[in-house]
């Protein structure tokens, strides 16, 4: 992991632990629609996922982790990988 990755997960890490938590944590399947086979129950997942990133104090660090790291899966700070 080169030296602005490492910063930025650490970035990262230091603001969940500062804020007590994420709320992706409370439910992190969600966070990961692709592994959901059926269309009903991915859309569901994408949508409350996207509701919790909505209300989350760090997706600014969210979303630059993501983008530093290259996340191909997952949703990141209200993101699908598309919209990365």
């Amino acid at each position: 992991m080169g030296d602005h990755r490492q910063t930025t997960y650490r970035d990262f890490s230091q603001a969940i632990e500062d804020n007590g938590g994420a709320p992706c944590q409370s439910s992190p399947d969600i966070f990961f629609p692709e592994d959901f086979p059926h269309k009903k129950v991915r859309d569901c997942a994408i949508q409350a996922a996207k509701a919790l990133c909505a209300e989350c104090p760090l997706q600014t660090q969210c979303f630059a982790y993501a983008i530093e790291n290259d996340e191909r899966w997952g949703i990141w700070a209200g993101t699908l990988p598309h919209e990365r």
